[in-house]
């Protein structure tokens, strides 16, 4: 496993691009002032990704009243694994909490599973879609 991006999800996604683009001046990889998400070039092999809180919510279906979840997400950790559906099955196996079974999430060009940690916090385990040749 390898940590990929830690992604925060944002309330005010216009605010904390412009923060991130312009008053730290981390170059944009992907994405721009409306699309949603973006990912910056922090000089490391982790990429730091903005994404709007509510597009997450509701792609894991976290968008209801949920009393384990008092609040949505703020935070993702992203490990990207050379095969999600193993990875996944092992950690189920050695106690993880699933929240989402590995899918394909086409829009986004990877095969996912998620997760959470006994705190609650949002992990993601992930590798890119091959394109059908």
């Amino acid at each position: 496993m390898r940590c990929s991006y830690i992604r925060l999800l944002v309330n005010d996604y216009e605010a904390c691009f412009r923060f991130y683009a312009d008053v730290l001046k981390l170059p944009v990889l992907w994405g721009d002032e409306v699309s949603r998400y973006a990912e910056f070039d922090v000089r490391s092999g982790t990429r730091l990704a903005l994404n709007q809180r509510e597009v997450m919510a509701e792609a894991l279906e976290t968008d209801t009243a949920d009393p384990a979840l008092p609040h949505q997400d703020r935070l993702a950790v992203i490990f990207e694994v050379d095969d999600v559906d193993e990875t996944a099955a092992g950690l189920v196996a050695s106690g993880a909490r699933l929240v989402m079974e590995p899918r394909d999430w086409t829009a986004w060009g990877i095969r996912a599973a998620h997760f959470r940690d006994p705190d609650g916090y949002l992990l993601e385990v992930n590798s890119p879609l091959v394109p059908l040749v």
